[in-house]
């Protein structure tokens, strides 16, 4: 069985540890944080955040459309569900069950200990003021 996972959570939520558990050894995890590393540094500019969404839908489409993959995974913030669309609607065409697994949120100052890409306090405030469930 194929399966595309549609993670949601905050940062610091633990989607990336949690991606690479259900990945295993054969999945495929996408997340827009890999496109802000440049010669192995993380370095986030918010005025590229369009763009390298779609480059990862675009890979996530990719790796479905391959079919080799037992496991496809979207580990993004996914805060709003129009967001987890696109990737529910891929994976449903390339004949994925799909599972949208939403993290519990842990307390701001935890995430933000816990972010590995420093996520400052306000940023993680607002998603979960905003969050849609």
């Amino acid at each position: 069985m194929k399966i595309a996972y549609i993670l949601r959570g905050i940062p610091g939520s633990g989607k990336s540890t949690l991606a690479k558990i259900l990945a295993g050894e054969s999945g495929k995890i996408h997340f827009v944080d890999s496109y802000f590393y440049v010669d192995g540094e993380y370095r986030f500019d918010g005025t590229k955040l369009a763009e390298y969404h779609m480059r990862s839908l675009v890979a996530f489409c990719n790796s479905l459309g391959e079919g080799g993959y037992p496991a496809v995974i979207c580990d993004n913030v996914n805060s709003k569900l129009e967001h987890c669309r696109p990737y529910i609607e891929a994976a449903r065409k390339a004949g994925y069950l799909v599972a949208i697994v939403m993290l519990p949120h842990p307390r701001p100052e935890i995430a933000v200990a816990r972010s590995t890409h420093g996520v400052p306090l306000a940023t993680i405030e607002r998603l979960l003021a905003e969050w849609e469930y």
